[in-house]
């Protein structure tokens, strides 16, 4: 390591006497050496860097992940599809839960491959020494080529100017009403010069599976017209996302699941997953409140009488939602006590006197997940501050570090699980 490593310079300084600002800042004519001369004798000696040890660090709040949870919802909705493959969708980083370890794990369950929103996902999982199929979801622009040649990205195509011109298997995307991207469903001239382009796979986007199927047999219709519009089928046909699952009677070659995956339930018609995503905080602190005395800014809440608050170090900064204020609930000693007081950037406060054993620091809370015989789902989470499931995972910030379960462990909730969800009737 040489001796500039080891040094931390002091950038901003007035400018030196006779030396205009510019000079001083930028360097110019003969003020070059002085300038250098004077920012050695400002260097800093600075100690080698050494990693903290665990003990040291402050991971006070974290993410788990139950890998075997997430490979039991992945063999439950491929035995309800009739024989359809595994896309899994790990966009945006496995909606928040780590692509890599996800993917690694699926591994297990035999996927046709892997979707992706950006060529960047894709990159991560190729250097990862995944070798399936990747479909990267976004529309390619036409300077990309040589990276999904190189790293063996299948595009999706909406133009006939990509289509086989790449060489590479490439998908076809129908758009049959979510309006986004993909060729309409009616512009028969285009999806007849992409069928004769010989894609590997065609695919359409379900937009209200769960929450208006009604919507699915008209976008069923559409697929089939553009289909016949490209002339000869190909290979591979995908429609079902998690919701489509249990709203489709057929579900063609490939499913698309993503929320189901990962413990979020897709509408009211699908089955119950198994939970995979648990949220934790330990008790960082904890003061007597007298009744009338307020929490948090604004003093928006004041306690209607004596209690206990409890301080857990997350907050809207690791992707706890402000609006969980006056909804929200933790589970401490196996039981629900609420959010009080506006959420925080970095901390939450919670009301846990009624609690039959006072909390200490140092005890943990549930923000999702389970404990004893009670559990907060996503769906439920989500619902407190009036958004989704998706937006829960992919909100849950970079300070949380993600903690892997891989079934080799024990586990309290192992001894929990409870028999796989069986298909729920589907909406007529």
């Amino acid at each position: 390591m040489n001796e500039s490593s080891h040094r931390v310079m002091l950038r901003h300084r007035p400018a030196e006497d006779g030396m205009s600002t510019r000079q001083a800042v930028l360097g110019d004519g003969s003020a070059t050496q002085q300038t250098r001369a004077k920012r050695s004798s400002l260097a800093v000696p600075c100690p080698d860097l050494v990693p903290p040890t665990s003990a040291e660090t402050d991971d006070l709040a974290w993410v788990e992940v139950d890998l075997p949870m997430l490979c039991d919802n992945a063999c439950a909705i491929l035995a309800a599809c009739n024989g359809a493959r595994l896309l899994a969708v790990v966009k945006a980083n496995a909606y928040g839960l780590g692509a890599v370890p996800i993917a690694k794990a699926l591994e297990s369950v035999n996927p046709w491959g892997y979707a992706v929103a950006t060529v960047e996902e894709g990159i991560t999982l190729r250097e990862a020494r995944l070798e399936r199929p990747i479909l990267v979801l976004r529309p390619p622009r036409p300077s990309m080529r040589t990276t999904y040649v190189k790293y063996g990205l299948r595009p999706v195509v909406e133009t006939p100017d990509v289509g086989g011109r790449w060489g590479v298997p490439f998908h076809v995307e129908v758009d049959t009403g979510m309006a986004r991207t993909g060729v309409r469903w009616d512009e028969g001239e285009s999806l007849a010069r992409l069928g004769a382009s010989q894609p590997e796979a065609a695919f359409t986007h379900l937009f209200a599976a769960d929450e208006l199927p009604e919507t699915i047999p008209q976008q069923w219709t559409r697929f089939q017209t553009a289909l016949g519009a490209m002339g000869k089928r190909p290979r591979l046909l995908h429609v079902a996302n998690s919701a489509g699952v249990w709203g489709l009677e057929r579900h063609f070659d490939l499913i698309r699941p993503g929320l189901f995956l990962y413990g979020g339930r897709p509408g009211r018609w699908a089955s119950q997953p198994r939970p995979v995503v648990s949220v934790k905080a330990t008790i960082i602190s904890v003061r007597r409140l007298a009744g009338g005395e307020s929490v948090s800014y604004g003093g928006d809440w004041k306690s209607p009488k004596d209690t206990l608050i409890a301080t857990l170090p997350i907050g809207y900064a690791d992707g706890v939602p402000r609006a969980l204020c006056g909804h929200g609930q933790v589970l401490i000693q196996g039981r629900r006590c609420p959010v009080v007081g506006r959420v925080t950037m970095d901390m939450i406060m919670i009301d846990v006197g009624a609690l039959p054993m006072p909390p200490q620091s140092g005890d943990v809370a549930v923000l999702i997940g389970g404990e004893g015989k009670q559990a907060i789902s996503i769906d439920e989470f989500a619902s407190w501050a009036n958004t989704i499931p998706y937006e829960v995972l992919t909100g849950l910030g970079a300070r949380l570090p993600r903690r892997y379960r891989h079934g080799n462990e024990s586990s309290a909730e192992e001894a929990a699980r409870t028999d796989p969800p069986q298909r729920s009737a589907r909406p007529r």
